[in-house]
């Protein structure tokens, strides 16, 4: 069969615009910050990080929404391409932002951007075989990796993994433009139905705000052991699946198999996200980065021979079952990398296994990873710190016009104030140690009820016997 150019740019430009999307909504709650400013200022800010994320999920499926009532894929790629020129001039922006209130706009118009390249992309290629497996390739794989950045602190920046490469936003914006130049304008966007875009959006919005508003309510508690923390995210997260599973049985079996994979392979996924972004996971990022694309890319491809969306969430399950039985396996080095793998292959054969023909309940889906922000928290239950001596290589530069605190210094408990001198430092600190095992078997049940969902939506439903009169 010869080789469409014309699509295989699409499929470029998909994958492209997938690696953007996910890098920008790969934003994990909490963590260190190169800003300096007040505690109140600093919590508001942190606070926007979180919401940010679940704005730009919603606007994925809205972005979805008004392209395909147009109909054209040179409108989307166009789209697609005005929403990477936004997220350029953000990066550019950041270095000169001098409040939290600019710099908080600076994070909602990139997550608004991510959103609208993530809708586009999935208006122009859904439907496409190559084109919708590049976009959930590079959406998982990055979900999956972007992680191994959280560390690696810039000047400033509106995110704990940084601002996007050059190299991504780049050819990002140049694939863009050049898929708009050559479009097909007789092959349009596939449409949606009413009721599935009202679905679509009230499904997108209501994971959204749940897993938002639940991470407020885990935040604000004051909590005095491991068992009030574990009663109160235990109970978000039973919210969270009622809800995932209600929204999977509404809509049709195919869109629903799909939020089921995503939210099992989000809650699988915590345990090695946290240790691919902790302080020490003794990998380099380009090896994280290579590990997690090729694993997803094998999970995709065995999913076009054999579709089992439980097989995939089977094996993505191993992660928190290890973590329940063998806590401190594999948190670091290459073990670490190891445990990336199976993730990886097993998210993949989910989402590959699960994918929907229907684009608007793929945005929905595509978002769920980043909102997934309870799953987070049952993967960071605070137990206590780890003293560790040494070096740490790091810069900062504070707001121009905000008061001096050190954020850094407070997630990882500097014991003295060290001297930053732009390079690096060396001093004795406390990290923080993570209820890894009690996260194990939480998760693993979240995977479980999940794959549950996807079997009970997999069984044919009975229909009644006519009267025999």
């Amino acid at each position: 069969m010869p080789v469409e150019p014309r699509e295989v740019i699409s499929a470029l430009t998909a994958l492209f615009g997938g690696v953007l999307a996910a890098f920008v909504l790969t934003n994990p709650p909490g963590g260190g910050w190169a800003v300096y400013t007040s505690d109140r200022e600093l919590s508001r800010w942190i606070s926007s990080q979180p919401t940010g994320v679940a704005v730009g999920a919603v606007v994925a499926v809205l972005a979805y929404a008004l392209l395909q009532r147009r109909g054209s894929r040179r409108i989307a790629w166009i789209a697609m391409a005005g929403a990477a020129a936004v997220i350029l001039g953000m990066r550019l922006a950041v270095p000169g932002v001098g409040g939290i209130d600019a710099l908080i706009a600076v994070h909602y118009v990139k997550t608004v951007a991510a959103g609208v390249i993530l809708g586009a992309a999935v208006a122009t290629v859904w439907g496409r075989r190559a084109g919708q497996l590049a976009l959930t390739l590079g959406v998982l794989a990055t979900f999956l990796t972007a992680h191994a950045f959280e560390l690696v602190f810039p000047a400033q920046t509106t995110s704990t993994i940084g601002e996007p490469s050059w190299w991504l936003l780049g050819p990002m914006l140049v694939l863009a433009v050049v898929a708009a130049a050559v479009a097909d304008g007789s092959t349009g966007i596939q449409r949606a139905t009413g009721r599935e875009l009202r679905l679509a959006i009230t499904t997108a919005a209501s994971i959204a705000l749940a897993n938002r508003a639940l991470l407020y309510w885990i935040d604000r508690q004051d909590y005095t052991s491991r068992v009030s923390s574990w009663i109160v995210i235990g109970l978000s997260m039973v919210l969270v699946l009622v809800l995932t599973w209600f929204a999977a049985r509404t809509i049709d079996s195919t869109g629903g198999r799909f939020l089921l994979a995503a939210t099992g392979v989000a809650a699988a996924s915590m345990p090695v996200l946290v240790d691919i972004g902790g302080p020490f996971p003794g990998i380099e990022h380009w090896q994280a980065v290579l590990v997690g694309a090729v694993a997803v890319a094998i999970g995709l491809r065995v999913a076009m021979t054999w579709r089992s969306t439980i097989g995939g969430l089977f094996v993505v399950a191993l992660i928190p079952m290890v973590g329940a039985i063998w806590p401190n396996l594999g948190q670091d080095g290459s073990m670490l990398l190891v445990r990336l793998a199976v993730l990886g292959v097993g998210a993949g054969l989910a989402f590959g296994s699960s994918l929907p023909g229907t684009a608007a309940f793929a945005a929905v889906g595509l978002g769920i990873p980043f909102v997934s922000m309870v799953f987070h928290s049952a993967a960071t239950v605070f137990t206590g710190v780890v003293a560790y001596g040494g070096s740490f290589d790091g810069a900062y530069a504070p707001l121009t016009s905000a008061s001096q605190r050190g954020p850094y210094e407070a997630m990882l408990g500097i014991r003295r104030e060290p001297t930053f001198t732009g390079g690096s430092f060396a001093d004795i600190f406390d990290i923080p140690a993570y209820d890894d095992r009690v996260a194990g078997i939480a998760l693993l049940i979240a995977v479980l009820a999940c794959a549950v969902g996807v079997r009970a939506l997999a069984r044919p439903t009975a229909t009644p016997e006519p009267d025999s009169a």
